[in-house]
């Protein structure tokens, strides 16, 4: 048989399912409260990196990278075709100038010369014939022409002695004008061996100027000779540092073919690429600055650009104002900075990796415990600082570090 249930279990029973219920809604009401929270983003503030918008200078740069070259480098040249017989000098060794750094085999050279001076000889000798043979046809025309007026004085008094004698009737007329004729004939044959005379001497005169000429081109050409067998011992011009040399024994180079380069690494400049992407915005006297390890040290001026674009980038060259810093070593890699503007006294915000590329950026402003996202408009991009148009004011800090997966959100927890 069923027994009534005490009240005092059945009040407990009651009290324990409205505790439950209570604890459940408590329980609710804090989930509902606290999962916001929970699920908002946050960051710690410890890891971020910030910095303040001031007022400052702004310098607009491109990056490039560039090589410590020599600011002086001569080529040393072949003067003839030849084989390499010996290479004295190796790249990195300091030379004198006179010293030798290739020994070549000009044996074909030497012969060129040795046929230049006899052809030399033989035009000499050509010529010292020419004068002999000038010299005895002169002094045989030289003796016509004395035998000539002999002649001709002999002629014209015997045609002198029959005009008396005719005179007188002593002899014909016929005689007379033979005589006569006789002195013209003789005068005739003197004024041609006159004209022989001065014929001889331009035509043999026109054929010594040839061979004058002929001599002092064969000079020339011995002289050159000469001098390209000087050179052929490749000395060094200039003292510095080999920093090439042509690296085989035996091989045949041509006239022209450079055979090494020394360097005076007493003063240095720079070689340089950019993107060409930024061509247009070089010109020759722009800034330069060269960073190395990332920092500034030394500066410059861009001196020439290459005018040919190679693998999508465009070659510079920048002379510095002090050539002979001590940090500078022949090949040493370098990164170059190219001042494109000056903007002074403006907004401006530290460079971080926040920046994202293009005119306008969403950046995170720090304000209290959270991170406000901001649209900013950004002017000249500088190595250190970035230019602010507008979007934030002086005196705000700003998240530098990358927030790229947070650009979504208005706004993000601190911690």
């Amino acid at each position: 048989m069923d027994r009534e249930i005490e009240p005092s279990f059945r009040r407990r029973r009651i009290w324990r399912g409205a505790a439950w219920a209570v604890g459940g809604a408590a329980l609710v009401a804090a989930v509902l409260l606290l999962l916001p929270g929970w699920l908002r983003p946050s960051v710690e503030r410890d890891r971020l990196r910030t910095g303040r918008v001031d007022r400052g200078a702004v310098e607009g740069v491109l990056e490039a990278s560039g090589t410590v070259l020599p600011a002086f480098e001569g080529v040393l040249s072949s003067p003839v075709e030849a084989r390499i017989e010996k290479i004295l000098k190796r790249p990195g060794e300091v030379v004198k100038a006179g010293d030798e750094i290739l020994r070549l085999d000009t044996s074909v050279s030497r012969l060129n010369f040795e046929r230049l001076q006899d052809q030399l000889a033989k035009k000499a000798n050509e010529q010292l014939q020419l004068r002999l043979t000038l010299d005895k046809a002169l002094g045989d025309l030289r003796g016509r022409i004395e035998s000539g007026r002999l002649d001709v004085e002999a002629a014209e008094y015997r045609a002198e002695q029959n005009r008396k004698l005719r005179a007188d009737g002593l002899v014909s007329e016929q005689t007379l004008r033979a005589s006569e004729v006789e002195a013209k004939k003789a005068r005739i044959e003197l004024a041609q061996l006159e004209q022989s005379v001065r014929d001889a001497k331009r035509s043999t005169e026109a054929q010594l100027a040839g061979l004058d000429l002929d001599l002092a081109i064969l000079r020339k050409d011995l002289e050159e000779a000469r001098r390209q067998l000087d050179l052929a011992a490749t000395q060094s011009d200039r003292p510095g540092v080999l920093t090439w040399v042509v690296p085989r024994e035996g091989a045949t180079i041509q006239r022209g073919e450079i055979l090494a380069r020394i360097a005076d690494l007493d003063s240095y400049r720079v070689e340089a690429t950019v993107s060409d992407v930024h061509a247009s915005r070089l010109r020759p006297g722009l800034p330069v600055r060269l960073l190395l390890d990332g920092k500034p040290f030394v500066n410059g001026r861009l001196a020439q650009i290459d005018p040919t674009i190679e693998n999508n980038a465009v070659k510079f060259t920048a002379e510095l104002d002090d050539p002979r810093h001590a940090a500078l070593r022949n090949n040493l890699g370098v990164d170059v900075l190219v001042v494109t503007e000056a903007r002074p006294h403006v907004l401006r915000v530290p460079k971080g990796p926040f920046l994202q590329g293009g005119l306008t950026q969403r950046v995170f402003a720090v304000q209290g415990d959270r991170a406000v996202r901001k649209d900013v408009h950004i002017g000249a991009v500088g190595y250190d600082f970035i230019e602010i148009l507008d979007g934030l004011a002086e005196g705000e800090e700003v998240i530098l570090s990358d927030m790229k997966e947070f650009l979504h959100l208005q706004h993000v927890k601190l911690r």
